[in-house]
């Protein structure tokens, strides 16, 4: 039967490619590599009926293997690095193309390896993250080396050591040590080391990998709820504070959120959502220009400066604003359908949260959200507060809360 073999061929220097692959290349019909990589493997092939072929698209080089598999050739695909490590060998695992297919991996050692061993540093005690070609805010990377002592980080072109060695800066994270490597294991290896102030103008090549250590790693703890009391208010309505609890446990908040609050009014939960995620963000859309000032205002009393706010229609307004991890709308006006519309067509699952009085948008709520999710969670709460006439003590009820959950 063919075989597809994955062959990690190390960070480029023959020396740090194990023996296998050779045999393995020897045997094969077909070798598929990058095109730097084949001058280096077809060197080692002493088989003259080996095939280097350079790779292609994605699409096309997973039909091409398919292909040759079907023909019955075996295949050799050569990655840089480790297969196991953010390489081709994922994106064939996630295309069900590959599920027929009889596969072999050959471990190569990965850049991220190469790079501890220049500062003598382990990997077992260390976190790795990607900022290859994935979407990292800079709060998510903030919070990774605040709670962390050692990470190690396969960087791009734009967001590489001196895009790290900022955010390292603009967070309060000036004693970390930043640690980079590039060009690993050639003649022209490149290892520098030092504070993020060291490293933010410099110049760095194209593709690189940073170590970042923290020497006093914390885990961040959020601060309790706040009271009514606490804000700035007006004649504005403010969802009271039993009610922001519940909306905030049902937000389900990471540190690193982004957050809309859509009809914001005072800005209570913008501010509430804003202590909660001190390495994200949180965008308050509000039309409503008395609201705005008075949003504005609990900003700076509570020094929320990672809340933003945009002032206009939700609908008109969101389209400008980064993507959201969560979002809760408590005002909408007539726009709900065209709001979650948006949404929906992010292409990523947003946990989103709605909170409804009146029975015209409870209703309207229900029959929209079965579009996007049928199994939408809904509750019911009635907050009683006491208050004392004479020498008794009587219930004054709130109208109830429709609190809307679910997943767009």
């Amino acid at each position: 039967m063919s075989k597809l073999t994955i062959a990690g061929v190390g960070p480029g220097d023959t020396g740090y490619i194990v023996p296998k692959v050779a045999e393995k290349m020897n045997q094969a019909h077909t070798v598929i590599a990058a095109k730097r990589l084949l001058p280096v493997l077809s060197s080692l092939c002493g088989s003259a009926d080996t095939e280097f072929v350079a790779m292609g698209k994605i699409k096309d080089t997973l039909c091409k293997i398919d292909y040759l598999l079907e023909a019955g050739q075996d295949v050799v695909v050569a990655v840089s690095g480790d297969p196991l490590m953010y390489s081709f060998f994922g994106t064939i695992c996630n295309n069900p193309i590959s599920t027929k297919w009889d596969m072999e991996i050959i471990p190569g050692i990965g850049s991220l390896q190469m790079l501890g061993a220049a500062f003598h540093e382990t990997m077992e005690d260390a976190v790795i993250v990607s900022v290859h070609g994935r979407k990292k805010t800079p709060g998510s990377i903030a919070l990774c080396v605040t709670e962390n002592e050692k990470i190690f980080f396969l960087c791009s072109k734009e967001q590489g050591p001196a895009w790290l060695s900022r955010i390292m800066m603009d967070y309060g994270l000036c004693d970390v040590t930043v640690s980079v490597g590039a060009n690993l294991s050639y003649e022209d290896e490149f290892l520098v080391s030092g504070k993020p102030e060291d490293m933010v103008n410099r110049d760095f090549p194209a593709l690189c990998v940073t170590m970042i250590k923290n020497p006093t790693p914390k885990k961040v703890v959020r601060p309790c709820f706040l009271s009514d009391e606490d804000f700035e208010r007006n004649n504005t309505p403010m969802t009271k504070e039993e009610i922001r609890v519940l909306i905030l446990h049902k937000l389900k908040l990471c540190p690193d959120d982004v957050v809309w609050d859509v009809g914001a009014g005072t800005g209570s939960v913008s501010v509430e959502c804003a202590r909660q995620v001190p390495f994200g963000q949180v965008y308050a859309v509000e039309r409503n220009p008395d609201a705005i000032s008075l949003i504005q205002k609990n900003k700076e009393k509570f020094q929320t400066e990672n809340l933003y706010v945009q002032e206009g229609d939700a609908a008109d307004e969101i389209v400008r604003l980064p993507e959201p991890d969560k979002v809760f709308i408590g005002g909408s006006g007539r726009e709900l359908d065209k709001i979650l519309r948006q949404i929906h067509e992010l292409h990523k699952s947003v946990r989103v949260v709605i909170s409804a009085v009146t029975i015209e948008t409870i209703s309207q709520i229900s029959e929209i959200l079965e579009k996007y999710d049928p199994d939408y969670d809904v509750i019911q709460v009635t907050v009683g507060r006491g208050r004392k006439i004479g020498s008794y003590h009587i219930m004054d009820t709130n109208n109830p809360v429709m609190i809307f959950t679910a997943s767009v």
